[in-house]
């Protein structure tokens, strides 16, 4: 469901014509975008993460049973590996996760640019000066979408005519209110070509609503369950008659569970949405760019205007 435009004076057609042919002149001085290289400054964590893993496997090393012992008495040892290849596995998503930010950081095509502007819009600390480099231009006259959702409003910023105003713009949008955290994930893009440097852009999206303070709440309860074993001890753990890593992996199971009851009980998630919005692009001397900065304007969300033979610049 979207939400009811506010009325504009003039007509929606000179509208978008005017702004896409203002975005598709040449850029007099062929600004190239570069990779964001502060993305893998995200990679320091994440190298640390194998190592943190091997101390802590280190401080509790599994006893191997004795040839023909019972097949429980093979547990400790089979949860320690399965320990170990959870480290290795983590470590993997998490280091293709930040190589892959940083390499579709470069807008060479439509799809590369609208991730990187959603990446940096949703970083809840947008940086002004990449999200100026990641737009066409800057409109301020023209209809507008507003509120966005009844869930999600930016009304606090009319116009936005310069970056500034633009990373203001999505900081409100997505860390307006501190009782909730708004979450969005990209989950898939599909691309038309309507003319030559140009393209639209739909852009799916799961939205999840959730209370900060419940949610946090789940999450430190059943973070608190999973690191029993460690604060316990080996030696109270064996002496119970369990061995340690077992009982690693029933607390890991049990936190897990906890946690998210208590965010059902708690009723953390207030919404969850999927959500799909159009964005215009144009190809701007070396880089693709987005012609508008706010979610999406009147323009973008009827489309009927849209006639290639009158884009010539």
């Amino acid at each position: 469901m979207r939400a009811k435009a506010v009325t504009a004076k003039q007509p929606l057609t000179v509208t978008g014509i005017t702004r896409l042919r203002a975005a598709m002149k040449p850029d007099p001085n062929l600004r190239r975008v570069k990779r964001q290289n502060r993305i893998l400054l995200r990679m320091l964590p994440v190298i640390l993460l194998p190592f943190a893993g091997a101390a802590l496997l280190a401080m509790h090393p599994p006893h191997v049973p004795e040839p023909g012992a019972q097949p429980v008495e093979w547990l400790d040892l089979l949860f320690f590996c399965v320990a170990g290849l959870t480290v290795v596995g983590a470590f993997i998503v998490a280091a293709n996760r930040v190589l892959k930010a940083w390499g579709e950081s470069l807008p060479d095509s439509p799809e590369a640019a609208v991730r990187e502007f959603y990446r940096e819009a949703l970083s809840g600390r947008p940086s002004a000066r990449r999200m100026g480099e990641l737009l066409a231009g800057f409109e301020v006259a023209g209809p507008r979408l507003q509120p966005v959702y009844h869930w999600l409003t930016a009304a606090a910023v009319p116009a936005l005519d310069s970056p500034k105003s633009v990373a203001k713009y999505w900081r409100a949008l997505v860390r307006g209110n501190k009782e909730v955290v708004r979450q969005l994930r990209i989950t898939g893009i599909e691309l038309e070509n309507p003319a030559p440097d140009l393209a639209v852009a739909t852009v799916r999206m799961q939205a999840t609503v959730t209370r900060r303070l419940q949610n946090g709440i789940a999450m430190a309860c059943g973070a608190a369950l999973a690191v029993t074993p460690f604060f316990v001890g080996v030696y109270y753990i064996e002496l119970a008659g369990i061995s340690f890593w077992t009982a690693v992996a029933a607390a890991s199971a049990l936190g897990i569970a906890l946690g998210w009851l208590l965010r059902i009980t708690l009723r953390a998630v207030i919404e969850r949405r999927e959500l799909a919005v159009r964005k215009l692009l144009v190809r701007c001397s070396h880089n693709w760019r987005l012609v508008s900065g706010e979610w999406e304007t009147q323009d973008e969300a009827d489309l009927a205007w849209l006639d290639p033979r009158e884009l010539k610049v």
